[in-house]
């Protein structure tokens, strides 16, 4: 991120390190009513400082928000179950060819299939 303030204007749930501690992972909770404008503004902010393209994933009750620096990728959440550090199964997704359309953006830009995870494992289990 550009300016790291941003996250501070939310409240954050959890925080964990990834990728031996090279990246942090925010789980934050923003207003369902402002989410589209927050998208807008954290694509903004993404930081170009690093080589490798990297991603910002929001989800709400109903979809994921997976946000690149060049696209916005809005899918439904119904059919998916991540695995930690697996590319996300999307066999049974109620939007499979936008989940399918979005991972190969991603694969196109480098992220490796470790990475393309996008939903943590409890994303079902958060309230809203």
């Amino acid at each position: 991120m550009k300016d790291k303030k941003m996250i501070k204007k939310f409240p954050v749930l959890k925080c964990q390190s990834r990728f031996l501690g090279l990246c942090k992972i925010y789980t934050i909770s923003i207003p369902e009513k402002d989410i589209e404008d927050e998208v807008k503004a954290f694509q903004k902010n993404m930081s170009t400082a690093l080589k490798k393209e990297w991603y910002i994933t929001f989800h709400t009750s109903e979809n994921a928000i997976v946000v690149f620096r060049e696209k916005i990728f809005v899918m439904s959440c119904k059919g998916i179950v991540p695995v930690y550090k697996k590319r996300i199964d999307t066999s049974h997704a109620k939007d499979k060819q936008r989940w399918d359309d979005m991972i190969q953006y991603a694969k196109s830009l480098g992220v490796p299939d470790e990475q393309c995870d996008f939903l943590p494992e409890d994303f079902t289990k958060q309230e809203y």
